[in-house]
């Protein structure tokens, strides 16, 4: 009896049929790959926060929107919503920071850190972008101590000083805590400073235009100043050396101030004297003059111009003048004392626990 060999290539898929692992169901599956997800992920969210902490903003955006659209409805989602926005605002986008910070709050609850927060950034860029108007509008009888710094803040760069310290004020009741005492104490020192900066008043500002552009020099405006006494002297100059040259009679004169020549074919000159040829006689009346009083008519009008222009303009100008020096004195305070110093309230935290 002859036993058939069984050819090496069915032995070899036979081994493999019986060596090889089978998965029962799409559980067992889940269970062997969720170790790997969770280490993707795990990974995707400390590359997201690299990024964001060495502000490359732009590569952090693309890491943030790659994590919403891997794991939708994920427990940092919400996080990720704010870490786009603070990119965004980060770099100077605030149309789109504003559109994420308040997707934030319309899916949260009120009251909630994600709502607070989004809510407190909302204000810090109307403060950036100076809308004061909206933070004054969105703060309106809040007790809420971070809300009263915003509103304090708005106030002092609105120059309502009375206002600003009244906020500071019910800010530092709110907090009813030392750490932020010492921090609105400085407050209340430049506030009083700025209510007693030295503002220009328009007796000087008269009595200093007097002299021409001496106005401008008072308010410290040099431009102004060197323009109008530039002008001024162009004029008085024109009125000095001004002279009209006239005839009398009617033969066309040549009003040359190198060379003073009756026009005619028939008039010769000798030896610097003009004489007549001919049938052509030159009117013995013939007389050049000249009138200052008409030629200086023009010059005058626009010296009178400059100089009472002058004027009126430095004391018009010296409302906004002071507006702008106490806003000087503003932007170096708000500078030294920044309002991110306050903003320390709880963020979502792109991290997971």
């Amino acid at each position: 009896m002859k036993i058939k060999k069984i050819p090496i290539i069915y032995l070899f898929c036979i081994n493999i049929i019986f060596t090889q692992e089978k998965y029962l169901s799409p559980d067992d599956v889940k269970v062997e790959w969720q170790n790997y997800t969770s280490f993707q992920r795990q990974e995707l969210v400390n590359f997201a926060t690299f990024l964001f902490d060495e502000q490359f903003y732009e590569r952090a955006l693309l890491v943030f929107f790659q994590f919403l659209y891997k794991y939708p409805g994920d427990e940092l989602e919400i996080a990720a919503y704010f870490n786009i926005a603070k990119c965004y605002e980060m770099m100077g986008n605030w149309d789109l920071a504003e559109n994420y910070y308040n997707r934030i709050i319309k899916e949260t609850r009120l009251g909630s850190v994600d709502s607070n927060a989004a809510k407190y950034q909302l204000l810090y860029i109307a403060l950036e972008t100076e809308n004061y108007d909206k933070i004054i509008e969105s703060t309106l009888e809040s007790k809420d101590p971070y809300d009263l710094i915003f509103r304090a803040y708005a106030h002092f760069e609105m120059l309502d000083w009375n206002d600003s310290r009244v906020a500071f004020k019910s800010a530092e009741a709110a907090f009813d805590h030392n750490y932020y005492s010492k921090k609105i104490k400085p407050w209340y020192n430049a506030i009083k400073t700025a209510e007693n900066a030295p503002l220009k008043s328009k007796t000087p500002a008269l009595l200093s235009s007097l002299f021409p552009g001496g106005g401008f020099i008072y308010l410290k405006q040099n431009e102004n100043a060197i323009g109008t006494l530039g002008a001024s002297l162009l004029s008085y100059a024109a009125i000095f050396s001004s002279s009209l040259v006239s005839q009398q009679k009617t033969i066309s004169i040549s009003s040359n101030r190198q060379m003073i020549t009756p026009m005619s074919s028939n008039v010769i000159s000798k030896e610097g004297k003009f004489y007549s040829s001919g049938d052509y006689s030159i009117p013995n009346p013939l007389k050049l003059s000249t009138n200052n009083r008409t030629a200086i008519i023009p010059p005058t009008i626009l010296a009178f111009g400059i100089y009472f222009g002058s004027i009126w303009k430095s004391v018009q100008d010296i409302d906004e003048s002071n507006r702008k020096l106490v806003r000087r004195f503003t932007g170096r305070v708000t500078k030294k004392l920044s309002v991110e110093t306050f903003m320390d309230y709880p963020i979502p935290d792109f991290v997971i626990k």
